[in-house]
């Protein structure tokens, strides 16, 4: 049984007494025995008493009858990974960086926005930065297969502890891969994708992958009439004294795609070949 826990329903059980809680950030409901300040977690005894002080940005889990924060720091990337609780669905933050919009927005909420700033949404689609999985998860109920790329195994590490994130793992639909998609997408055929999300990282992490370099390689493998989805920073940030998005919009017309608009909303661009 894999539970995932936050600090409202910690709070929960330290009443004591029958408590029901979500051990699946809102997906379920369990009814748990709280007695003597002990709950059972599937043969995981959980003494309440000696809980850490708790944060409610922070998603724990329990181990070795502990409660632990679903987090970790790699030494091959300097990062440090951390699974928080939203409104909604988790995001994961990058050495204190969340990778949704969590204040104004929800990481459901720009998934599905996204979605459907595209309009319709079939055939072979490319997602280029898996992350947790949302974009794939949306992608494979509307198309055929969907190819998803993430090259940072710590990310899909932090991924199987979100139950949000499980059909990542299951979908035979989707074909993920975990490598580096700036190379990647030079091996993928010509005109053969009929939708494509690109949502990278901010441009700190990924500037390559908003250079016209890549944006040639997108044309290069979506098929006539396809679209595209591209986040990109808000307008207003100044990054490397180039601002965004126009710089990204003279890059796009660069690289011969259409009718390329910014969608304000969904805080991107949609575009065609």
């Amino acid at each position: 049984m894999r539970v995932i826990l936050t600090k409202e329903e910690l709070e929960m059980l330290q009443k004591g007494g029958r408590v029901e809680i979500t051990t699946d950030l809102g997906k379920s409901f369990t009814k748990f025995n709280v007695k003597d300040n002990k709950v059972e977690f599937d043969g995981q005894i959980l003494d309440l008493t000696k809980l850490p002080k708790l944060d409610e940005k922070t998603c724990y889990t329990v181990l070795d009858n502990k409660l632990v924060k679903i987090q970790f720091f790699s030494d091959e990337t300097n990062l440090f990974y951390k699974l928080n609780p939203t409104k909604d669905w988790p995001t994961v933050s990058l050495s204190s960086t969340p990778m949704h919009k969590v204040s104004a927005s929800t990481p459901k909420q720009d998934t599905f926005i996204r979605m459907k700033a595209l309009g319709e949404i079939k055939g072979s689609a490319l997602d280029t930065c898996c992350g947790l999985g949302y974009t794939a998860i949306q992608l494979a109920k509307h198309c055929a297969e969907v190819f998803s790329f993430e090259k940072d195994p710590n990310v899909l590490e932090i991924a199987k502890y979100n139950p949000y994130s499980d059909e990542l793992f299951t979908n035979k639909k989707i074909k993920l891969e975990v490598k580096d998609v700036y190379e990647e997408i030079k091996k993928l055929d010509s005109n053969y994708f009929d939708v494509i999300i690109h949502d990278p990282p901010t441009v700190k992490y990924a500037m390559e992958l908003y250079s016209l370099e890549f944006y040639n390689e997108l044309y290069r493998v979506l098929k006539r009439y396809g679209k595209v989805y591209h986040y990109t920073p808000l307008p207003q940030i100044k990054t490397t004294n180039r601002f965004f998005p126009d710089e990204v919009k003279k890059r796009l017309l660069k690289a011969k795609f259409q009718s390329v608009k910014y969608v304000e909303q969904c805080q991107g661009f949609v575009f065609s070949k």
